[in-house]
């Protein structure tokens, strides 16, 4: 029931972040590219919970802002983005030879390609490819972000469950 409870907060804090995003404005970044801040919290639970409650999390995430605040399409550009984007950060944290940053930069990265190869699929165009070195470095600028964000966020859960022990 705990583990429940717990994935139960996480999608909804992640749904939170979701929706903070979309109120703010525009910035600096191209076309396509976004800050991503729910992922914040399936780096967490990575990290402090298990791959599979990251993966709930995400999927959780992913599906609700879609019917929320998206639609079919959305959906399969985010899971396209996110599955591969967690497989990469599940496989390079199992080596326990990257950081948290490390692994989330690659997870931005990989998210990048995931969906680089969606628009692929649905525009029947291979040029779209030639977005990615621009997608990728933002994916991996902002991976390097969200880590940082996520560390601080550990930090902080660890030292209130210490507390509360």
């Amino acid at each position: 029931m705990r583990r429940l409870t717990t994935d139960a907060i996480l999608i909804s804090l992640s749904l939170i972040l979701f929706l903070v995003e979309s109120l703010l404005p525009p910035i600096f970044l191209p076309p396509g590219a976004k800050f991503g801040l729910a992922n914040v919290v399936s780096l967490a639970a990575l990290y402090l919970l298990s791959e599979t409650d990251a993966l709930i999390i995400l999927l959780a995430r992913i599906f609700l802002s879609g019917i929320f605040a998206g639609s079919p399409t959305v959906i399969f550009f985010s899971l396209s983005g996110g599955l591969l984007s967690l497989a990469a950060m599940i496989l390079l944290k199992r080596t326990g030879k990257f950081s948290i940053v490390g692994v989330s930069a690659a997870g931005g990265f990989f998210h990048n390609v995931g969906q680089i190869c969606a628009a692929i699929f649905f525009m029947s165009s291979q040029k779209i490819f030639f977005y990615l070195p621009i997608l990728g470095t933002c994916g991996i600028f902002i991976g390097v972000l969200i880590s940082l964000l996520s560390k601080e966020i550990i930090r902080r859960l660890q030292v209130l469950q210490n507390f509360s022990e």
